[in-house]
Order: C-alpha cells, then sequence, then structure tokens
C-alpha cells in the first residue's frame, strides 16, 4: 500500500507536525475564543482542522464541521447546516423532538437509508424562509449546548457566505456569534484574499470577531523526517539532499510533496530501493503529462497579459508594482498589473504569502516552464 496520501484529509500516521498549530487552534476555542485560520490551497487547513477537532471531542466539545461551498441558497443553508448539527446528536428521536418544538419554519423527521440508518430530513412549512426561522436555526447549537456540553463549530470556505444574500446574512451571523455564551467558531476558507478581507476590513460584519491564526511551510527538517519515515516502511532510502530536492520541486507544498512522493513510490517499488533527483524529475514530468489536458484548459482561458504576467512570477515574485519589475518584464501600467493579478488571485492561479506572489500548484508552474 502506498505510505502517501493526497486528495483527502490527511489523518493518522499520514499526517505529520503541525503540533503547536493543533494546540494553538485547541486551547484558543476551549478557552471560549473564535479563531480564523488563513493559508494558501493545498498547505493541510482543513487536515489541520480535523486533527484539531479530535483533540476537542476528546475533553468533551461537541464538534460540527459545515462546508459552505455548496450552499447556495437560505433554504440549503438551513437544509444542511440543521443535518450537520443534528449528525453529532446522540439521542436522533429526542433531538428531532428538540427541534420540532424550536423552529416552526421547519418539519424535521427522521428517514432510513437503504441500509436501515437513520438520516436527518425536514420540510420547510413556509414558502419562503423567514428571518425568523434562519435565526433560530443559527442559535440552535446554544440552544442545544444549553443541556450541558459546549459546541464548537467549524466552518469551511466561509467566504462563500458571500452568496446567502451578501452583508445582511453575515451581519446575522456576527449579530448571533457574538450572543452566544456555549458555542465557539473556527472560520477557515481556501480564497485567503477574501476571507482576509472579512476579518480585517473595518467596514465588515466579522472584523475584529475573531484571532487570526496562519500557517505557514511545514519545517523541512520534519518533512525530510517524514520522507524517510515513509519510504522505509517499504524498504526504500532516501537521503537528506534527496528529500530536500523532492520538496523543492514540490513547492514546499503539503499536498504536493505528498503527491510527488506517492508517484515515487509508484514508480520504484517494484524495481529499485533508493530514491535518486533524477526519479523525482522524471515523476515530476510524469505529474504534469498526467495533469496536461487540465493545464492546457486552464492556460487557455488566461488572458493575453496574464499570460505574460504568469510568465514573470517563474523567475519572481517580489515587488510586482515596481518601476524596476516593470521595466525588467516589459510589463504595462500598475494599474494593469494590478487587475490581471487580481483575476489570477481570485481563480487559484496564484497566491500571496507575506508579500510574495508565486505560482500555486508547482506542477502547474513546470507546465508553463515546459509550454510556455
Amino acid at each position: 500500500m502506498n505510505p502517501f496520501s493526497y486528495g483527502t484529509i490527511v489523518k493518522g500516521q499520514y499526517f505529520y507536525d503541525r503540533h503547536e498549530e493543533c494546540l494553538r487552534i485547541v486551547s484558543t476555542l476551549a478557552g471560549g475564543n473564535n479563531i480564523v485560520l488563513f493559508a494558501p490551497r493545498r498547505y493541510g487547513k482543513t487536515s489541520l482542522v480535523f486533527r484539531a477537532i479530535e483533540e476537542l471531542e476528546k475533553s468533551g466539545h461537541i464538534c460540527v464541521y459545515f462546508d459552505f461551498m455548496p450552499v447556495y441558497s437560505r433554504e440549503s443553508f438551513i437544509e444542511a447546516y440543521s443535518k450537520a448539527i443534528f449528525s453529532g446528536q446522540n439521542n436522533l428521536h429526542k433531538t428531532v423532538k428538540k427541534i420540532a418544538s424550536l423552529i416552526k419554519g421547519i418539519r424535521p423527521k427522521l428517514v432510513f437509508d437503504q441500509y436501515g440508518k437513520p438520516e436527518f430530513s425536514m420540510d420547510f412549512t413556509e414558502d419562503k424562509v423567514s428571518d425568523k426561522t434562519l435565526e433560530e436555526i443559527l442559535d440552535l447549537p446554544e440552544t442545544l449546548a444549553s443541556e450541558g456540553k459546549r459546541y464548537i463549530i467549524v466552518f469551511d470556505e466561509f467566504q462563500e457566505i458571500n452568496k446567502l444574500n451578501g452583508e445582511n446574512f453575515e451581519k446575522l451571523l456576527r449579530s448571533k456569534i457574538q450572543k452566544q455564551d456555549h458555542v465557539n467558531y473556527l472560520f477557515l476558507g481556501s480564497r485567503t484574499h477574501l476571507l482576509n478581507d472579512m476579518f480585517n476590513n473595518k467596514g465588515r460584519a466579522f472584523y475584529n470577531a475573531a484571532m487570526l491564526m496562519q500557517i505557514g511551510s511545514l519545517p523541512k527538517d520534519k518533512t525530510v523526517e517524514f520522507l524517510k519515515n515513509r519510504f522505509s516502511l517499504s524498504g526504500i532510502t532516501i537521503n537528506e539532499t534527496v528529500a530536500l530536492y523532492l520538496i523543492e520541486q514540490a513547492g514546499n507544498i503539503p499536498y504536493y510533496i505528498q503527491l510527488l512522493a506517492a508517484e515515487v513510490w509508484q514508480y520504484i517499488i517494484s524495481e529499485q530501493r533508493e530514491v535518486k533527483t533524477e526519479i523525482i524529475a522524471l515523476c515530476a514530468e510524469l505529474i504534469v503529462d498526467l495533469k496536461s489536458d487540465y493545464y492546457f484548459e486552464l492556460y487557455d482561458r488566461l488572458s493575453a497579459y496574464q499570460k505574460k504576467l504568469i510568465k514573470s512570477l517563474l523567475i519572481s515574485g517580489e515587488n510586482l508594482f515596481s518601476a524596476d519589475y516593470a521595466k525588467r518584464f516589459r510589463l504595462s501600467a500598475t494599474s494593469t498589473t494590478q487587475k490581471a493579478l487580481l483575476g489570477l488571485v481570485e481563480s487559484g492561479v496564484v497566491e500571496k504569502v507575506d508579500g510574495n506572489y508565486f505560482i500555486a500548484d508547482p506542477f502547474f508552474k513546470r507546465f508553463i516552464s515546459r509550454y510556455a
């Protein structure tokens, strides 16, 4: 079995380091405060959060994970959020009766799947969801928590709240959160620039609503140790220099490190017992080949100026708006560069960390170097 994991939430033996970050999340939430977690895509935010959830549940907290990404309306939010809260309950029949008595705008019920497992379902009793029903749903964790345990609500892809009537929904949720004594919240999302604006913009409802926490790349020494240990499970060796080369080729991004390592393992497992830099480079090219159709489509969607700008990012992502940078890469006015860059960030092609812009996917970067 491949000793590396990617594409899903990384748990157990596949998860490494982040001990300090996990402790900070747990202590902040258990201490009665809210937290917002910032990190570029593929840095392992969700895996870290699920590790923190494990620790919080051990101490008796009821944790509810809710993803805003599939939500598209008030109705879909109410249905999905109610189901998420319900899934953490022990006495299902009692909870259904409790919700029915608390919220008149919905009719909750238990249904059973093909295996006889009970599931939460509901019907709306209103033609249009009222503010009162929405408020009662948002208060549901606080109401249930009053019976004993505290709730921790994890809102993933929280920036997608913008789809729900914009500022009005934000303001309503913020007003509810600040009045709840038995519930704390963890906010995270993949579009960090939007999330950052929500919590740092004085004109937004969630300004100063949570402690800000940013996670970056994992320590290289810890990653080297992880790679050595995981490869050794199959009798394969990798020295420190080669491991650092793998980390570099993967952009020092956790998801891509595991992706490249998994490809390397798959390539050599039946024939060789030592990882070499040539094998890593070859496997990196294989990944580009496998994803080439997607990369061609992604690159084709960029404007001519964005293509020009992204080629400059192959060399440097610092001081993009300086006169020297524009002269060096023959770029247009700063306003044009800013507009093009915003589009690249919005689409997730480019990320920004500590003022430095970079191509988010190291294998897309390799693709551009090869074809552009």
